[in-house]
């Protein structure tokens, strides 16, 4: 059964807790975090700053990054232990992964950021 945009955007909110910015990346992290990004979960996600995820029920990075309380540390740990649900997304990362992903998800926050819906 699929899940709904809103219930993962309601239990994103639940395992965050305190705003916390990304450490800073250089433009090499960054951009490999970017080609993994697309490579891993571009075909669900949205893993630009901007646009619509091909998946409907898989939310865009930039509403994930954007969400209240989100930190690094809750990000890694929903990479490296929580990251299976659905089907789709049951796979395993190395920890340099996980926080490559997580920092380049961090830099698409924005202070004046609206969600697309």
């Amino acid at each position: 059964m699929p899940i709904s945009r809103p219930a993962i955007l309601a239990l994103s909110s639940l395992l965050l807790s305190s705003c916390q910015h990304a450490a800073p990346q250089s433009a090499y992290e960054q951009h490999e975090g970017r080609a993994l990004a697309q490579a891993a979960c571009g075909g669900c996600h949205m893993v630009e700053p901007y646009g619509l995820s091909a998946n409907p029920q898989a939310p865009e990075w930039a509403v994930i990054a954007n969400t209240p309380g989100l930190t690094r540390e809750t990000l890694l740990t929903w990479l490296t232990e929580a990251h299976n649900y659905p089907d789709q997304m049951d796979f395993y990362l190395e920890q340099d992964e996980a926080e490559l992903l997580a920092d380049y998800m961090l830099t698409l926050r924005r202070d004046d950021y609206h969600p697309p819906y």
